[in-house]
C-alpha cells in the first residue's frame, strides 16, 4: 500500500515537473521577436545574401548569454560591443559579419531549441505576435542548404554545438535526399572559417552519387528537358535566355536548376570535384559533361583571376587525413601528422584568405558583368580543364557529335582520340543482358569494354548501397588454378578478381560448354569454356540474392549504347 502511494506521488510530481517545463519553455518562446520586451538588436553587416528582408533582429541579452558564452562575454564583458551603452535599460544594437536570415535563425534557436520556420507551412510566429517576415518559406531548396550551412558556421563561432551539431545531421539528410545540394553546401563550407567538416561530408555524398549530385541524374537518367550529353533543349535553353513563357517547361528547369549540381561550383572547385580520384562511378564523358554544364550555367561571377589560375584546389585528402582518418577507406593514412597539419593550415588560408582581386577596370561599377565576357570566361577554364581528359575512353559516337560540337576540344586532340578509337574499331561490341537476379541492382544490359584474362568484360553502371558503382561480368582464376565467371563490383583502382571485389554471383566455366554464351572479338578461345559467358548454372555468393541470375548475348551492337 505505501509502495503505491509512493508510486502514485511519484507519477503526480512528475506530472506536476513537465507541465511547469512545457509551460516555462512556451513563456520563452512567446518572448521570441517581441520588440517591447527586447533589449538588444542584432543588425546583420553581411548584405550579399539576395532577397533578404531582414534588418534588423529583436533578442534579449540575458537569454542569448544563457545559450552562448561567446554572447555573454561580448554582452556583459569587456568586448567593445558592450562600449556603446553604459545604461542597461537601453537597447543596445549590435552588428554581427552574418545576413539577417542568419541572425533570425540564431536568435530562434536560442529562444526556443529548435528552427521551426524552417519547416515548409510553418509559421516563424513562435508563441508571440506577428507574421513570418524572415520569407524563409519562399526560399529554394538550393537557398536552405546554403542557409543552413552559414547558420553552421556562425553556431560554431558563437560556441552553441547543439545547434550546429543539429545543422548537420540536417543537411546530411537533405543531401542523401538531394545529392545534388551537396555541391551548393560544399560550395558555401568552403568559404567559411569552421567549415571542414562540412566539405568531408559533401564530398563523401559527391563521391557516393557523381552523376546524381553534379548532373541531376537519377539511376542514369538525366532530368526532364536534358539531353544525356548535357545539352538543354531548346525550349529549356529559351526559358534560361529569359526568352520563353511556357511555364511547364519553366518550372520543371527550376526543378534541377535550384536544387544545386556542378553549376553551384566556384571555378576555384570545378578540377577538385569533377577530376576527384576517389570518385569511381563518374566516366571520361560524365566529366565532359559536367565542364559542359557549369559553362552553360555557372551560377558564380568569374573573374580575371580565375581565368588566369584556373586550377586552385581544396584537398579534402589531406584535411581527411588529419581530422577524421577512419572516414577514408581507400587511402593509406601516413604517419607524419605535423607535415599534415601543416597542409591543412595552408589550404585552410588558401580557402579563408584567397588571393586579392585585379584591379578595377575602366568599367562602372555600377555596370553589371557582360554576359557573354563571362561565357567567354567560363569557356577558358572548361578548355584548360578539358585537357585532362582521357578521350580514348570516350565513345567515338559521343567524340564525333557531342564532343566535337561543344568546341572544348582542340581539333588536334580528337584527331588523335579518333585514331585510337580506329585501332579498336575491328572489335565489335557486344551487349550480356542479365535477368532475373534476387539483387534487382544487377539486373540490366553489361557493354563489352576491357579485357580481364584474354576474355572480354562486360560492365554496367548502377547504384548500389547508395553509391554509384560499375557491375561487371568477368573471367577469374583463382589461387587454386579454378576459373570461374563473376558477377561483381571491383574498386576503382583495383584489378578484378582480387579479395576487394564485391562478389554477387559465380558460375564455374565448366557450366559454360556448349550452352553458353561467347563472343570472338578478341580472338579469346572458347575451349573448355574460357570464352563463354554462361546463360545459365549461376551460384549465390556474397552478396547476392536468390535467385540466380540467366544471361544472355546481344551480339554486335554500337559502342555508344
Amino acid at each position: 500500500m505505501t509502495s503505491d502511494a509512493s508510486s502514485s506521488t511519484s507519477t503526480i510530481t512528475s506530472g506536476i515537473t513537465t507541465s511547469i517545463t512545457n509551460t516555462l519553455l512556451l513563456d520563452i518562446n512567446a518572448l521570441l521577436n517581441d520588440e517591447d520586451i527586447s533589449d538588444i538588436t542584432l543588425i546583420p553587416e553581411n548584405t550579399n545574401e539576395t532577397n533578404d528582408p531582414i534588418t534588423a533582429v529583436p533578442a534579449i541579452r540575458a537569454i542569448l548569454a544563457a545559450r552562448s558564452p561567446v554572447f555573454r562575454r561580448m554582452l556583459y564583458g569587456e568586448f567593445r560591443e558592450t562600449a556603446q551603452s553604459n545604461n542597461q535599460e537601453e537597447n543596445v544594437e549590435v552588428k554581427l559579419d552574418y545576413s539577417g536570415r542568419v541572425l533570425q535563425l540564431l536568435v530562434e534557436f536560442c529562444f526556443t531549441d529548435k528552427l521551426s520556420s524552417l519547416n515548409v507551412g510553418i509559421n516563424n510566429n513562435i508563441g508571440g505576435g506577428g507574421s513570418n517576415s524572415s520569407g524563409i518559406d519562399n526560399i529554394t531548396l538550393e537557398e536552405k542548404a546554403r542557409l543552413l550551412t552559414n547558420l553552421s558556421g556562425a553556431a560554431h563561432y558563437f560556441d552553441i554545438p547543439k545547434l550546429e551539431n543539429d545543422i548537420k545531421v540536417q543537411l546530411d539528410a537533405k543531401m542523401l535526399e538531394h545529392p545534388s545540394l551537396a555541391c551548393s553546401i560544399l560550395d558555401e563550407a568552403s568559404r567559411m572559417l569552421s567549415g571542414e567538416e562540412l566539405v568531408l561530408i559533401a564530398m563523401e555524398r559527391i563521391r557516393a552519387r557523381p552523376k546524381a549530385a553534379l548532373l541531376h541524374w537519377n539511376n542514369g537518367v538525366p532530368p526532364s528537358g536534358v539531353g544525356r550529353n548535357g545539352a538543354v533543349s531548346p525550349t529549356f535553353a529559351s526559358i534560361a535566355a529569359g526568352t520563353n513563357s511556357n511555364n511547364s517547361a519553366r518550372n520543371n528547369k527550376n526543378k534541377w536548376d535550384e536544387m544545386g549540381g556542378v553549376i553551384s561550383l566556384a571555378p576555384s572547385l570545378l578540377e577538385q570535384v569533377i577530376f576527384d580520384d576517389q570518385s569511381g562511378g563518374a566516366s571520361e564523358f560524365t566529366k565532359f559533361v559536367c565542364l559542359q554544364r557549369w559553362v552553360e550555367g555557372c551560377k558564380h561571377e568569374v573573374t580575371l583571376e580565375d581565368v588566369e589560375i584556373p586550377r586552385k584546389r581544396l584537398d579534402t585528402d589531406e584535411i581527411t587525413a588529419a581530422r577524421t582518418p577512419q572516414r577514408n577507406s581507400r587511402k593509406q593514412i601516413g604517419s607524419h601528422s605535423e607535415t599534415t597539419s601543416a597542409a591543412v593550415s595552408t589550404t585552410n588560408d588558401q580557402l579563408n584568405n584567397p588571393a586579392p582581386s585585379p584591379p578595377p577596370s575602366s568599367k562602372s561599377q555600377n555596370e553589371l558583368p557582360s554576359l557573354d565576357s563571362q561565357h567567354e570566361k567560363r569557356l577558358a577554364i572548361a578548355k584548360h580543364l578539358a585537357e585532362k581528359l582521357d578521350l580514348s575512353l570516350i565513345p567515338a559516337s559521343d567524340l564525333s557529335t557531342t564532343i566535337t560540337e561543344s568546341k572544348l576540344i582542340p581539333t588536334h586532340d580528337l584527331y588523335q582520340a579518333y585514331r585510337l578509337q580506329a585501332l579498336n574499331a575491328e572489335r565489335t561490341k557486344s551487349k550480356v543482358f542479365v535477368e532475373g537476379a534476387g539483387l534487382a541492382e544487377v539486373n540490366g544490359t553489361y557493354i563489352q569494354r576491357g579485357v580481364h584474362e584474354g576474355t572480354p568484360m562486360y560492365n554496367k553502371e548502377g547504384v548500389w548501397r547508395d553509391r554509384e558503382e560499375v557491375f561487371r561480368i568477368f573471367l577469374c582464376t583463382y589461387s587454386n588454378g579454378n576459373k570461374s565467371w563473376c558477377l561483381s563490383i571491383v574498386p576503382k583502382g583495383k584489378e578484378p578478381g582480387k579479395t576487394t571485389d564485391l562478389d554477387f554471383y559465380e558460375c564455374p566455366v565448366s557450366y559454360g560448354k556448349g550452352g553458353g554464351i561467347t563472343s570472338g572479338s578478341y580472338g579469346a578461345s572458347t575451349e573448355n569454356g574460357l570464352g563463354v559467358v554462361p546463360s545459365r548454372g549461376w551460384k549465390l555468393v556474397n552478396y547476392g540474392q536468390p535467385p540466380v541470375p540467366k544471361c544472355s548475348l546481344i551480339a554486335g551492337c554500337l559502342e555508344d549504347a
